[in-house]
């Protein structure tokens, strides 16, 4: 499996600084075997189906999760250590899942290739700037009928705080004007695992987006400035 490929970008921003720093450390909350239970869910009622793109994958567990489904499976993470934990991983389960070094932002090189896109906490760490270019990359690289299941956390801290709100139209504005129409977007409360013995509850957006085709007067080929 290969580390890089067009996907990847060439210099360390701070976004991806930020994710090495995450990353670190061997015991994060990503770092479990299980599959987030909604992605198991949605696997199971075959709603996550064909080609599919695991974005801000981290260590890999939903990733080798859906390959074991039968879906074909590539998992994208800015940091460079969660992609080699997923590939170790990965390679200790002998599954199909592909892993690869990349800004999603900037994600390149695979137009109209997935039916299916799982975002488990990816959104949510992008600024107002990078949510318009990770939507209308992600339109790039799906095809017609292709689903955006998407989960972000209401605050950047469990514990919350209004400045720090991910609001519904903050979710609305990023994909409605980059190519993709609402199915669903409702708040509900989770269990956050934090450690063993650390498990906050806290807010999160679901979010399901279908495919839209871009009017033929928008340049499909445009895509916001990215500041990550």
């Amino acid at each position: 499996m290969q580390d890089r490929d067009p996907l990847a970008t060439s210099t360390i921003s701070p976004l991806q600084n930020l994710w090495e720093r995450e990353y670190e450390s061997t015991d994060t909350p990503f770092d479990i075997e299980e599959p987030d239970e909604w992605i198991a869910t949605l696997a199971k009622s075959r709603r996550i189906r064909g080609q599919v793109l695991d974005a801000g994958c981290g260590p890999g567990r939903n990733s080798i999760y859906l390959a074991e489904t039968g879906c074909n499976v590539l998992g994208v993470d800015i940091s460079t250590k969660a992609i080699s934990r997923a590939q170790r991983n990965a390679a200790e389960k002998s599954s199909r899942a592909q892993f690869l070094q990349a800004n999603l932002c900037e994600i390149s090189g695979y137009e109209d290739r997935f039916d299916s896109v799982v975002d488990i906490g990816c959104f949510h760490s992008l600024d107002q700037c990078d949510r318009a270019a990770y939507a209308a990359a992600l339109h790039r690289v799906c095809r017609e009928g292709a689903v955006i299941f998407l989960r972000a956390f209401r605050w950047n801290h469990p514990s919350g705080s209004s400045a720090d709100a991910l609001t519904a139209e903050d979710i609305r504005s990023a994909f409605s004007n980059n190519g993709w129409s609402e199915r669903e977007l409702v708040e509900r409360e989770i269990e956050l695992r934090i450690s063993p013995t650390e498990k906050p509850r806290t807010s999160c957006w679901f979010a399901e987006m279908h495919y839209q085709p871009l009017p033929v007067e928008i340049d499909p080929q445009r895509v916001p400035k990215c500041r990550s």
